[in-house]
């Protein structure tokens, strides 16, 4: 078996890791490369035989809908099956219809699984494993072909709302591992553990009830963040959204393939706002799910500002970028209260321990040698992009 990292041994995004053996070659995620630098140009992936010449890739199989793990797809060659979780394409198609039209149009032929249920492609077989992240149905993915075994972990945490499952899946799918390829966000970052979805799920809940209005931007796809809000909202406010969001949450609730106890229909209701807020919630309060936009920015601006109250609750790099909503969150009275959809560097050692694998690759990092200095007794194996490795 070979494995060859693409992208992804030297940044955070754009990964795309192929592992090959005599017969089969396919590829773990496609993604956009991520850049705060408004100047930067990102560059496409360009791999021979899969985005340009003849086809030569059994297929491309995608952790999670974030961007950076498949929005490269459209440069692939069109021949190569996209194989993806069964509600990861439900949500990454309704962002792509508003988004990237192209980009629907390759993910309606993608092949679905289920977690816990293995699948090959030619020699290599594939066992999903859903995980904790900040985006709903991620996997991370035991592979096993000639003899080995690999773990890939996609993008995963263990302070979120299933952290209680990853030593149980562990246990009962991974089992000796060859090769551990693991997301190391964290370790260029300062803070070494990180406040968990369950607390910012209970911060938001009490600073909802300070304000008549309160409005909460968070990511339109971070389901488990939108489904504890809705889950835990007083029963005197409502939860208001657009067409958009309210579209996603109906297909996360209604889909009969994943099921969890977080995606339950809640009986408060859900209100869709097409235009301005009905009468009744402008007298009596509610909470409404918004995006850092003009349109959102310039709504907000019309409510006095002591009845305001905005919560942020994503990545506060997000934030310099942005400088109408930071004029906004300098302005009116806000909170910001967020969980990282990333493993600490603390969680991440226990995991690896965890696991306990002959050789660990860390990816989806700008540092991978601090995960190197961290556990020096360990093989952690820093390589380039486009460099193999063979097992």
């Amino acid at each position: 078996m070979k494995i060859k990292i693409h992208r992804g041994t030297h940044q955070i995004g754009g990964s795309a890791i192929e592992i090959s053996t005599e017969s089969t070659r396919i590829i773990l995620d496609f993604g956009n490369e991520l850049s705060l630098d408004e100047k930067y140009i990102p560059i496409n992936l360009d791999i021979d035989s899969v985005t340009k010449g003849i086809p030569d890739c059994d297929g491309i199989v995608i952790s999670h809908y974030h961007m950076d793990h498949l929005g490269q797809l459209t440069t692939a060659l069109p021949e190569i099956p996209l194989y993806m979780g069964e509600l990861s394409k439900e949500v990454a198609m309704i962002s792509a219809e508003y988004q990237d039209k192209n980009l629907y149009l390759r993910l309606l032929g993608a092949n679905t699984f289920r977690g816990g249920e293995a699948f090959t492609i030619g020699d290599i077989r594939i066992r999903p494993l859903v995980i904790d992240h900040s985006a709903a149905d991620s996997y991370m993915f035991v592979i096993e072909a000639e003899g080995k075994r690999v773990l890939y972990t996609g993008d995963f945490r263990m302070h979120g709302l299933r952290h209680h499952i990853l030593d149980q899946l562990v246990n009962t799918y991974v089992g000796e591992i060859d090769v551990l390829i693991t997301e190391g966000t964290s370790l260029s970052r300062d803070a070494d553990k990180y406040i968990s979805e369950a607390t910012v799920l209970d911060d938001i809940s009490s600073y909802i009830q300070d304000g008549k209005y309160v409005f909460i931007m968070c990511s339109s796809t971070n389901i488990d963040r939108i489904m504890g809000i809705w889950q835990n909202m007083p029963t005197d406010k409502v939860l208001i959204c657009d067409a958009y969001q309210k579209r996603i949450l109906d297909t996360v609730i209604n889909n009969v393939y994943y099921e969890s106890s977080l995606y339950r229909r809640h009986d408060n209701p859900l209100v869709l706002s097409k235009g301005p807020y009905p009468k009744y919630y402008m007298d009596h309060g509610f909470v409404s799910l918004v995006r850092g936009t003009e349109n959102f920015i310039s709504q907000i601006k019309e409510f006095p500002k002591d009845d305001v109250r905005i919560i942020y609750s994503m990545w506060t790099g997000y934030i310099e970028e942005n400088l109408p909503l930071k004029n906004l969150l300098n302005t009116y009275p806000s909170y910001i209260c967020h969980a990282s959809g990333h493993v600490s560097k603390t969680d991440l050692l226990k995991f690896i321990d965890l696991v306990n694998p002959d050789v660990i690759i860390p990816v989806h990092t700008d540092s991978p040698e601090k995960l190197e200095e961290l556990i020096p007794e360990r093989n952690v194996y820093i390589i380039n992009d486009n460099e193999p490795f063979i097992l």
